[in-house]
This record gives C-alpha cells, sequence and structure tokens, in this order.
C-alpha cells in the first residue's frame, strides 16, 4: 500500500500515490514545471527519475544544477535520467506491461536505496506514439499508472506541451490523471475518470 507521509509538490501537499498531469507551452513552461519538481524530490530523499525527449540528459542536468547540489545524488544513482528509447521503447515497441514493470522495478529500487523509499518521476509522451494506435495505447497505460500508482510510495508526473499534442490528446490526459498543472498550479482534476470506466469505454 502506499505510504503514509504526504508529499509537497509544488507547494502542495498530497498524498504518496498520486498521478499527475502538467499542461505547458514550449521549452520554457517544461522547465517552470519539471526543474523544481525533481529539485523537491532531491531536497528530500526520493528517487527521482525524469523521462524527457524534448531535452538530453545534459541539459537536464546543467539547468537542474542550478537550483540543487547534483554531486551526491548522482552518484549514487538518487536522481536517474533517461529517454524514452531507454524507457518507453525499450524493446521498440511500446507496452504498457512492459512500461508497469518498469514502474515496479523503479518503485522497488527506490525501496532499496537510501533517503525515504519514495519514488518521484516526471516524464514525456513520446512523439513515436503520437498518432491513433499508439495514442490509444498510451493513454491505455495512463489509465492503468493510475491505479498502479495509488499503492506506491510514488508520484509521477507526466508532461504534456501544449504546442505539440492536439485536443484529443490533451482531454485523454485529463480523463486519466487524477490531478492537473495548469499555469504552475497543481488541482484536484475535475474531469477525470475512474480507471476502470476509462477503460470499458475505449473496448
Amino acid at each position: 500500500m502506499a505510504g503514509p507521509q504526504a508529499l509537497t509538490i509544488m507547494n502542495r501537499s498530497v498524498p504518496s500515490g498520486a498521478h499527475i498531469c502538467a499542461f505547458y507551452s514550449g521549452p520554457a513552461g517544461r522547465d517552470e514545471v519539471v526543474m523544481p519538481f525533481l529539485a523537491e524530490g532531491i531536497r528530500a530523499g526520493h528517487k527521482c527519475i525524469c523521462v524527457l525527449e524534448s531535452l538530453g540528459p545534459a541539459e537536464v542536468l546543467a539547468r537542474l544544477g542550478r537550483e540543487v547540489d547534483l554531486g551526491r545524488p548522482v552518484a549514487t544513482g538518487q536522481l536517474e535520467l533517461a529517454t524514452p528509447a531507454d524507457a518507453y521503447l525499450r524493446t521498440g515497441t511500446f507496452s504498457t506491461d512492459d512500461m508497469l514493470s518498469y514502474w515496479e522495478q523503479a518503485v522497488a529500487e527506490a525501496r532499496g536505496a537510501e533517503g525515504t523509499g519514495v519514488l518521484r518521476a516526471a516524464g514525456e509522451m513520446p512523439s513515436a506514439l503520437d498518432h491513433p494506435d499508439g495514442r490509444m495505447e498510451f493513454f491505455r497505460y495512463e489509465a492503468k499508472v493510475t491505479a498502479f500508482v495509488a499503492d506506491h510510495p510514488a508520484v509521477l508526473c507526466c508532461l504534456y506541451d501544449l504546442q505539440r499534442f492536439g485536443a484529443e490528446v490533451l482531454i485523454d490526459s485529463l480523463r486519466t490523471h487524477p490531478m492537473v498543472v495548469v499555469d504552475g498550479m497543481l488541482h484536484d482534476n475535475p474531469y477525470f475518470i475512474d480507471p476502470g470506466a476509462f477503460l470499458r469505454g475505449m473496448e
């Protein structure tokens, strides 16, 4: 079950087991969400994973390093940076089951490491999946992640650039995340649909 502790996300206390979508516009908006999110986690002793397509690992380190000392987090593996190919597309194709296994392993590593045992992760939807079949599978995954993360000491923040994706992607992201970041503020999401109901609607 999820850990009892609350987590501070964008100056708001949320329970562990949170699944969040963040809307922003362009690289500057992405950095305003991602860098404080990761810096908060590093300071709190969380295991942090960042999966970005629009910014390489070296650039993430350079920008994040302006907010928090990264020497020990990098040396100990507290901070892990990956590309979509490393995480979402490890076998060459996207698989919901593979991704849930990826997060299971990440949760286990967080529990076994120094710190609080909490996993904090941020990731972008890969552009390779921005077609009808890819989107359908990705949002099936997003719905299942909500149920998965609710039972673990973790918070996952899924990143959606308003300049990259159309209305269909944005609507489905609202339907699959209980919480949403808009204009840099974290809100409960009134458009969220229970994962079971969402998945039945895809059949």
